[in-house]
């Protein structure tokens, strides 16, 4: 390497480096300035130093500005200086790699320290394919105060790998039947899990020939024919290519395009991306991807229990060997049972089904459910093998499980592990910040997921409902709306109490085999399945992968695996007893725990998994009754909490007390908010800060480096992944606040419409059409408070279905019952962080789509529910609904329970002619229906065939938009037997949208080809381009086999239009090749009369343009004449049948007027006992008198309200009255006889 050229600027200093074997390289050092105002001048410095060091750039220094919040302990607003660093990465499509022993640069050096990260490298793309193993590193500091980093660009020494079976193997036409033969040819003896892993090492040793003989190294194959191709071609420029050159070439094309896919599939399992689809070319991502993690995993330098650094493979290996033989034995102990604790037992029914013998269906059930790119275990095989090939292996595995189920046994070799080891977070030292994650054979991995299926079945019948984790019906949500609610409420009620966020210290490392097998003996299960499970956990041994070298073996005698599907079950059953604990000193009143709301519904803690968050009174006894609680069942189970890590939180509670109570439980008193599940608890949705870790992950997701890997379908499909996997789980829960939702949104157009090295693009299309179903010509993105408000909808389905769930009881407790019987109370008046009141806001939009089906008809409402044709009863029938005594009497109370219906309505009076008219046809309608006194009224979703509610249809129903868009090709654009990629810019040729030479005129001039440079054809570069590449649309045609044809409508090209008119075929093409040379004879005459018409269409544009305008102002000026005119008819028409019922009216008058005194009175009287009772309730505190006060002047209004509308009704009646006297006077009827007046009856 020599230097070629230095660049000084005011910032930076640059040099050209030139490297043997390859191009140009430029290295940066800047030092950017403390002063806000100058840093617009350095990034326009760092902008111009990118374009003079394309493509191959690294930059590192002092750039005096973080990136992220994260950067600064403690945390950081988001400034526009970060978004200015951020944007420029971004732009710039710059790699920002991550520290590896640290998280800042620099620091103040005070008492209290301010650090944050400064200092950074970041390099180009093309620089990481130069050195594609960097890492960044911090180094000690002696004299400053920035820590000094290093970029190491050495390669790594990876040891040698263990045999791993490649999924591009299973694309080989041949594979199966190779398997086949290799599978049957294999004879041996013994027990049939022995026989069946002897098997599989038969099979390796095959497959590795084979891989070497038929399938062959795919570089060395991939350029033999890529030279080969391009030999032809460059036969073809000579004029000598003869057909079977030609039939050889395509046969060569096929060959490539196979080994492609093959590649990329062998780079997509390593990567291990599961969102992109294979087929679409990008396996340049996998291959970033997958160096990443193999970056990330490495382990250079390891810090042993007595501070040393090991920086040699022989001390790392060694001393991580040393740490797995201690944490997987088991020092001797004494066998500890519990007693006097409620187990609830599983049924007997339920235990005899977990014994009952394995059947084929279930087996191969479970071998699908299985993902299939996972991480292989010591046999090498990945579980797609079996997914393949279940019709080869599925008697020998059928027999496994049938000496399985006889015996309990699993042999060693079934049962073998691989550890390998994650790093937790970036700068991991010790062996204790890795987390080790085991690899387990396919033929253990099938037996356990067969098991856990049988498991969870039952779970819910023996784990308490404070358990959310791995148990049917329930919901990591449910955990963090129940903690959200309590904290919020006991804020608000002003009582005291504390929080208390504990952590296991390596949870599922720890556990007792003895003690779960006395834990599933109490909870009923059989002897025959605890000795199931005793066979899955006695077998156990582990290799541990070293930086990708398999060292040691090392034998279990405690623990669970992480990625054994049995552990998490086993886990959940452990940690019961925990919460069975606590149960049984709440029941003592040794534990008080919180209780809220008006049923004084109390919670004393929630668990998922070995998340556990414990509710107390700020008692000392209650605290120290916790600790004794959770020592106690530390030494019983080896689940041991790190109160180290344990944080303690204080709800109206003093700094001093919270204090004084974390130094007797040993851990640390902490502020609010804090991490729940992932989520925050007691924070505040609406504040912008809430949402910055959502944003700072899709952020990092989406980072600027991945759209130069990726097309433009790549990009579509990862947008999609981003907005289901991470903002859901916030959206899921909170509302998002406008400006939130807004700043997702441009992130997620600006990296749809990236570009790879010319900056900022073109929003081809409007991000409204976008947003759109890809039924009616969007990409099904959609907008995210759309989304918000349908994932929140989920909740107001559950509640009435889910009456006896923990999180039910706790929200009806705090918000009541609403009118209807069914749902939660929606009027929530207090607490925006209250997520519940957010859930509330979505009633009216989630009560549309909402039906009953009628069961006995005790819950539904006769009247007011939607349970009989379109409309509620009372809008069909008003003037029945107007006279009934119970406007909410349910159904059953009227019809009765069994045919005939006993019709009992309830009238306040006689019904008049009309309204037993309206009461015959009511039930003659009902006369067809049946009360099932057998099952219960139940509540359905309309928009659902099977009645059940979806999010995505709700979404759907929120998103519903006018039908105004013209007709888009759906079906052919996304149902294409084509990639991807290939669909997506269907998609943009759909819209008229790809960016052709004439529409670069108007959206980029300086990129678009001079309109005076003519083509050879005399055509618009945009038709000739198409007429030109017509033979590549062939291709894509001839896949289409089923397809409907192409409308010319769908496209705006003349050429397209030809190309489906005329079928491809040889005649076809001749006869496009003649209609182009006859073109070419009357260009010049085109060009003139172009310019004409195009005079002449901009003179009619301004006049059509100016004709619209005026139209629209009459059609304006029309509607509003249109509207006035119905009005007023409408209005007439309203007049004459009021005069038209007057006289029939007055009959009823004074009937009316007497019952409505009686309503008025019953009303009155109400309100007052109502008054008097939220006087006897709320004149304990202020807050409550100032909320009586506001309540009893509603009242006050309401009152006056009603008395305004007796006056009204009163003036209405002597006007009635004076109307009959005139039409009493006008015939000689003589006089009218004396009435009440309104006010009298007042």
């Amino acid at each position: 390497m020599r230097g070629e050229e230095v660049v000084i600027g005011s910032f930076s200093v640059s040099v050209k480096l030139l490297l043997d074997g390859s191009g140009p390289l430029w290295l940066s050092a800047v030092y950017g300035p403390n002063n806000p105002s100058i840093r617009k001048e350095f990034w326009v410095e760092l902008s111009d130093l990118f374009g003079l060091t394309y493509p191959s750039w690294c930059v590192g220094g002092d750039f005096n500005v973080i990136r992220r919040r994260s950067e600064k302990l403690g945390g950081s607003r988001v400034t526009s200086s970060m978004r200015d660093f951020d944007g420029f990465i971004r732009e710039s499509e710059l790699h920002d790699p991550p520290l590896r022993n640290a998280s800042f640069t620099w620091s103040n050096m005070q008492e209290s320290p301010v650090c944050k990260r400064l200092d950074r490298f970041l390099y180009s793309n093309e620089w990481e394919l130069s050195f594609p193993q960097s890492l960044q590193e911090v180094l000690p500091r002696w004299t400053s105060d920035h820590w000094p980093i290093v970029l190491d660009t050495n390669p790594f020494k990876w040891g040698p790998t263990p045999f791993r079976f490649e999924n591009m193997w299973l694309q080989h036409y041949n594979f199966k039947e190779s398997f086949s033969s290799w599978w049957r040819e294999f004879e041996g003896n013994g027990w049939e899990g022995h026989k069946f892993m002897r098997k599989l090492q038969f099979v390796k040793a095959k497959l590795k020939d084979w891989n070497k003989n038929t399938f062959g190294m795919l570089k060395e194959r991939k350029k033999t024919i890529s030279d080969e191709i391009a030999n032809i071609d460059a036969i073809e420029q000579e004029g000598a290519l003869s057909s079977d050159l030609v039939a050889q070439r395509a046969i060569r094309k096929g060959e490539l395009e196979e080994l492609i896919l093959r590649e990329e599939i062998h780079w997509k399992q390593k990567a291990k991306i599961k969102w992109v689809k294979e087929g679409d070319c990008n396996s340049k991502l996998f291959h970033k991807v997958a160096n990443g993690r193999r970056n990330k995993n490495f382990i250079k330098l390891l810090e042993n229990e007595r501070g040393l650094v090991l920086d040699s493979s022989e001390s790392i290996t060694e001393e991580i060997l040393l740490y797995f033989k201690k944490l997987y034995s088991c020092p001797p102990r004494e066998s500890w049972r519990v007693e006097g604790i409620d187990w609830s037992p599983i049924s007997e029914e339920s235990a005899s089904r977990l014994d009952s013998p394995f059947a084929e269906a279930e087996i191969f059930n479970a071998i699908f459910q299985l993902d299939r790119d996972k991480a292989p275990g010591p046999d090498g095989f990945t579980i797609a093998v079996f997914q393949d090939c279940w019709d080869v292996i599925k008697e020998d595995l059928v027999r496994v499980f049938a000496e399985f189920h006889n015996s309990g046994i699993i042999n060693q070799n079934t049962n073998a592990s691989f550890i390998v080891l994650l790093p937790k977070k970036s700068q991991s030292k010790k062996i204790s910040d890795f987390r080790p994650i085991s690899l387990i054979t396919c033929l253990y991995k099938i037996i356990a997921k067969v098991l856990s299926g049988r498991l969870r079945g039952v779970l819910q019948e023996t784990i308490h409902s404070t358990q959310g984790a791995f148990v049917q019906g329930r919901q990591i949500l449910d955990a963090v709306l129940i903690a959200n609610g309590i904290v919020d409420e006991k804020k608000r009620s002003g009582e005291e109490g504390v929080v208390f966020k504990i952590d296991f210290e390596k949870a599922y490392d720890h556990v007792n085999w003895d003690f779960l097998d006395h834990v599933l003996e109490k909870k009923g299960f059989s002897p025959r399945w605890r000795s199931w499970m005793r066979g899955c956990l006695s077998s156990v041994s582990y290799a541990i992968l070293v930086n990708g070298n398999a060292k040691g073996w090392v034998k279990a005698a405690r623990g669970l695996r992480q990625g054994d599907p049995l552990s998490p079950f086993l886990f959940t059953i452990v940690a019961d007893v925990l919460s069975r604990m606590l149960l049984k000193a709440e029941e003592r009143n040794l534990l008080e725990g919180f209780r809220v709301g008006r049923n004084r519904c109390r919670v004393s803690h929630l668990q998922f998994a070995d998340d556990t968050i414990l509710f107390a009174s700020p008692r000392e006894e209650e605290v120290q009754t916790i600790k004794s609680l959770l020592l106690v069942f530390g030494q019983i189970s080896g689940l041991k909490v790190n109160l180290d890590k344990s944080n303690l939180f204080g709800i109206n509670l003093d700094q001093n007390h919270l204090s004084r109570l974390a130094l007797l439980l040993d851990c640390k008193a902490s502020d609010w908010p804090i991490l729940y599940l992932g989520l925050p608890l007691g924070g505040n949705p609406i504040a912008c800060g809430f949402w910055d870790p959502v944003i700072e992950r899709i952020s990092r997701r989406l980072d600027g480096w991945q759209k130069a890997y990726l097309s433009f379908g790549g990009r579509i499909t990862l947008l999609h992944s981003c907005l289901s996997h991470i903002p859901s789980y916030f959206l899921s829960l909170f509302k998002i606040p406008a400006s939130v939702a807004a700043k997702i949104e441009r992130l997620q157009r600006d990296f749809l419409w990236s570009g790879v090295g010319e900056g900022k693009r073109d929003h081809l299309v409007r991000w409204e059409a976008v947003c759109k179903p890809r039924i009616i010509g969007g990409l099904g993105i959609g907008k995210i408070p759309l989304r918000n408000r349908a994932l929140l909808g989920k909740w107001l389905w559950r509640f009435p279905r889910e009456s006896t769930s923990l999180w039910h009881q706790v929200i009806l407790s705090i918000y009541g019952t609403h009118s209807n019987g069914w749902d939660a109370n929606t009027i929530v008046r207090w607490s925006h962080r209250c997520p519940w009141k957010a859930i509330a806001q979505g009633f009216q939009d989630f009560s549309k789509y909402t039906r009953f089906i009628v069961g006995d008809g005790e819950r539904i409402r006769f009247w007011e529910d939607m349970w009989w044709g379109d409309q509620i009863l009372k809008d069909q029938y008003p003037r029945l609904f107007r006279v009934v005594m119970d406007k909410n009497i349910p159904i059953s109370s009227i019809l009765g329970s069994s045919r005939p219906f006993t019709w009992n309505f309830n009238f306040r009076r006689n019904l008049t002619d009309s309204e037993i008219e309206d009461l015959e046809r009511l039930m003659h309608s009902l006369d067809c229906m049946n009360l099932s006194t057998s099952a219960s009224d139940a509540r359905s979703w309309s928009l659902c065939s099977s009645g059940l509610f979806t999010v995505k249809s709700f979404f759907t129903a929120l998103s519903q938009m006018p039908d105004s868009s013209p007709f888009f090709p759906t079906k052919f654009v996304w149902k294409s037997q084509v990639p991807f990629k290939v669909k997506a810019f269907i998609w943009l040729v759909a819209h008229k949208k790809v960016n052709t030479n004439d529409l670069l005129q108007l959206r980029r001039p300086h990129k678009a080809i001079s309109p005076d440079i003519s083509s050879q054809d005399g055509l618009r570069s945009s038709e000739k381009h198409f007429r030109h590449d017509v033979h590549q649309l062939q291709r894509i045609w001839q896949v289409q086999e089923r397809a409907p044809l192409l409308q010319p409508q769908h496209f705006a090209w003349h050429s397209i239009h030809n190309f489906v008119q005329l079928h491809p075929n040889t005649r076809a093409r001749v006869q496009l090749r003649e209609s182009i040379e006859q073109d070419q004879e009357k260009t010049e005459s085109l060009k003139i009369q172009m310019q004409e018409l195009e005079n002449n269409i901009q003179t009619v544009d301004a006049k059509i343009q100016h004709t619209e305008a005026t139209l629209k102002d009459l059609r304006k000026l029309q509607d509003q004449i249109s509207t006035k005119t119905a009005e007023r008819s409408t209005l007439f028409k309203e007049q004459q049948k009021q005069y038209a019922a007057l006289a029939e009216e007055n009959e009823d008058t004074d009937e009316e007027l007497n019952e409505w005194k009686t309503k008025f009175e019953e009303r009155i009287a109400l309100l007052e006992s109502k008054t008097s009772k939220l006087e006897r309730e709320m004149d304990d505190t202020e807050t409550k008198g100032s909320f009586l006060k506001q309540t009893i002047n509603d009242y006050i209004w309401e009152i006056s309200k009603l008395q305004t509308e007796a006056e009204v009704h009163s003036s209405l009646k002597n006007e009635r009255d004076s109307t009959i006297q005139k039409l009493f006077a006008r015939n000689n009827l003589g006089s009218l006889p004396s009435v009440p007046s309104a006010m009298k009856l007042l």
